[in-house]
């Protein structure tokens, strides 16, 4: 008689229910259940299963096809399991306990933490550093290694033009050979290292009878002449940034970046590990910061906001997934076809201002409105914790950088209730991440800030604590741009000033704030990134990037080997029409995503924002060319000005976007009627609406306007935030 039966299986699960398709948790402990007991027929019903404990029985393997496609935690500790290679079949595991089983060794161990692709916890232990490390950093070795195999011993034993039936003859005996001759790491993984050997030099040579494949279709189809692109005037190359930089004033007014880059080299090699702790200095609320007041001028009185000061920003810058098995649905909607929450707001848009701040200034200089602010961005949510965070759940936290500091305001209050400091820096750019730690063998999630500028080193803040627990020395020229991978949560973005992006692990910290960054691929770029955004929804398939060349786009998927790879696309865009205009208006200042398929992307001296499909564009594109035309949906109006590096950014839930401009305004577009075919008209639409800047009182002066550099919304776009090139920060709040 079989031991597990329906109605154990509902007497031994949470929450009581009738059906097994309810149950969440499942305690099958010290039953002396062997594997066949496990009926993967009985266990296919249990859809929505989230925990098993298999924990004191006497299994020897998990049977294969159980059908738990939703399972996050397997306890299977204490059994006589000799391998676990079958839970590869758990794609969703999170939390793994194995222990106390005496026949599986360490490489088991190694093959099931490479083939879980969203394993965090193995026996307690957080493993995601380690898991990464296998499955990019190991497997790109040991890809080298196979192919420098094939280059010396087997590669001369086929013709120039090998049939398939030649490299099927030779690949049967290379397979072999290089399971027995390839030695990497130690003689304990030994059996590992077999194991992905023999996995990767079966993938080369099926990747080795595709390109065959390919080439004999090829040659019998004949090769499609490309589009005509000559009929089209696009931009295809534009001048260096520094030429630029050169020929324009050194005022304190100008949006470019300016700061020597003498300060910044670094003698240490780019993408070498991490030191732990900081010597920078961190201030919360409670410092001393000087404030001064700022009174906003209306028809009717005044109102008042303090203004906290910040270093300034020197004006001189010279140079500013993996299981192999796995597969997802990268199928891209639309651009109309996001489903968005329905707002609780109005359709109109009002926003008031409420606070202006100035908590950047150097030295606590209350002269000071010439620090040029950066970056900003809102603390993310911290949904379901295993364990409350003690923080908010819908944070008004936005952090800003510029000058030598970061600080984290309060929208609401307008309060600095942080501020990190770090002597002689510049900061350029910032990202947010949430991390899940392991405190006291519970999960906990945390909000981490990634920051960086001259230096080329990344700073990690855990920010409710306001602790700079590590820095990456990323690169040896400054870094322009940060950018988190949204599902991966430790896949860091950095683009330098060096014309590289590189991407890094940066690991999940202990208890004691101890690390590990590995650095796992760099991506060529022909200049300077300024902006960069995996693309939605497979993030971890291209990464594109607005550039001072223009736009591009990388192949990122971490399935292939190659850890540097060049530009894939080039996104070329209709010339400006402004015919007086003696710089490259190729600039490719910032960039978005609206949606799941809907780019902005803002060209310098364009007067304008291009909104453009990437579906459609990558349907476009030819692989035989890098080169491939944008298929633009929507050309809106934007200022008619010449400065760059003016960064927009977009509200996915409200639907909108948003992007300031020299004045001081910001230019607001709703996005609800973007239609999904191609136009060629070079029309423009209007703004929605344009929010006025509002003119401010300080020093006895008035402040008519200023350069926006960036601003950004919280997700239900309640707060609006703009940095300035004077040292001020704007919030609005909508009413």
């Amino acid at each position: 008689m079989a031991k597990i039966t329906k109605e154990l299986l509902l007497e031994k699960g949470i929450p009581k229910h009738s059906k097994l398709e309810q149950i969440k948790k499942i305690n099958l402990s010290k039953l002396h259940l062997k594997t066949s007991d496990l009926d993967p027929k009985l266990f296919s019903q249990l859809r929505k299963l989230e925990e098993l404990d298999l924990s004191g029985n006497l299994l020897t393997e998990i049977p294969d096809n159980l059908g738990l496609v939703n399972l996050k935690l397997l306890n299977c500790a204490d059994n006589d399991m000799d391998q676990i290679t079958s839970l590869n079949q758990f794609k969703n595991l999170e939390d793994l306990i194995c222990e106390d089983n005496i026949y599986l060794t360490i490489c088991d161990i190694h093959k099931i933490i490479y083939l879980l692709p969203n394993l965090r916890t193995l026996n307690g232990k957080d493993v995601t550093s380690r898991a990464n490390h296998l499955r990019f950093v190991n497997s790109q070795k040991l890809m080298s290694l196979v192919t420098d195999f094939w280059e010396k011993r087997f590669k001369a034993q086929l013709t120039e033009t090998p049939t398939a039936a030649e490299i099927k003859a030779v690949a049967k005996y290379f397979v072999k050979s290089a399971i027995a001759e390839i030695k990497y790491g130690p003689n304990s993984l030994s059996e590992y290292t077999k194991w992905r050997v023999e996995a990767i030099a079966t993938e080369f040579v099926t990747s080795l009878l595709q390109q065959e494949n390919q080439v004999s279709s090829e040659s019998e189809g004949g090769e499609d002449e490309d589009e005509g692109e000559a009929h089209h005037t696009y931009v295809l190359t534009s001048s260096d940034r520094r030429n630029m930089l050169n020929s324009q004033s050194s005022s304190a007014k100008s949006s470019t970046r300016k700061t020597s880059l003498h300060a910044a080299q670094n003698t240490t090699k780019s993408g070498k590990q991490v030191t732990s702790g900081s010597g920078e200095v961190s201030q919360n609320d409670t410092e001393d910061i000087s404030r001064r007041s700022m009174r906003i001028q209306r028809g009717k009185g005044s109102q008042t906001a303090p203004m906290a000061k910040h270093p300034k920003k020197d004006n001189n810058v010279a140079a500013k997934k993996e299981s192999r098995t796995s597969k997802r649905d990268c199928s891209t909607p639309t651009a109309g076809s996001i489903p968005r929450k329905k707002s609780k707001y109005k359709k109109s848009l009002v926003l008031e201002p409420l606070h202006f701040l100035q908590c950047h200034s150097r030295d606590n200089d209350p002269e000071d409105l010439s620090t040029q602010l950066w970056a900003c961005a809102f603390e993310p949510e911290i949904k379901n914790s295993l364990i409350p965070d003690g923080g908010l759940q819908s944070s008004p936290i936005v952090a800003t950088c510029g000058g030598d500091s970061v600080c984290f305001i309060d929208c609401e209050t307008g309060m600095v209730r942080h501020k990190y400091k770090s002597v002689g820096e510049e900061f350029f750019s910032l990202a947010w991440t949430t991390l899940t730690v392991i405190v006291k063998d519970q999960k906990r999630k945390i909000n981490v800030l990634a920051t960086g500028g001259q230096m080329g080193v990344v700073k990690l803040i855990h920010v409710k604590v306001n602790y700079c627990y590590g820095k990456i020395k990323a690169h040896k020229r400054s870094i322009s741009t940060l950018c988190f991978c949204p599902n991966r949560e430790t896949f860091l973005f950095t683009g330098s000033y060096d014309k590289t992006i590189v991407l890094w692990d940066i690991g999940v910290p202990d208890c004691d704030y101890n690390f590990r960054a590995t650095q796992l691929l760099v991506l060529k770029v022909c200049s300077t990134p300024l902006k960069m955004c995996p693309v939605p929804p497979c993030f971890d398939q291209y990464l594109v990037a607005a550039c001072e060349r223009g736009c591009f786009a990388w192949d990122i998927s971490l399935t292939k080997y190659e850890s540097k790879r060049n530009i894939k696309m080039e996104f070329l865009f209709p010339i400006s029409n402004k015919k007086d205009s003696k710089s490259d208006c190729s600039i490719v200042d910032s960039l978005t995503f609206c949606n799941d398929d809907l780019v902005a992307s803002k060209t310098s001296m364009q007067g304008s924002i291009y909104l453009w499909s990437w579906s459609q564009t990558l349907k476009r594109w030819n692989k035989r060319s890098t080169k491939v035309k944008a298929v633009i949906l929507r050309q809106v109006e934007w200022s008619n000005t010449d400065e760059v590096y003016i960064a927009l950014t977009a509200c996915p839930a409200e639907n909108y976007l948003v992007c300031g401009d020299e004045k001081g305004d910001v230019w607001m577009y709703e996005l609800d009627e973007v239609a999904n075919e191609e136009t060629t008209s070079g029309k423009k639409t209007s703004p929605t609406q344009i929010l006025k800047w509002p003119a401010i009182e300080a020093q006895g002066e008035i402040i008519e306007g200023t350069l926006i550099n960036n601003v950004t919304t919280d997700p239900e776009f309640k707060y609006l935030v703009a940095v300035t090139d004077k040292n001020i920060i704007v919030i609005w709040k909508r009413t």
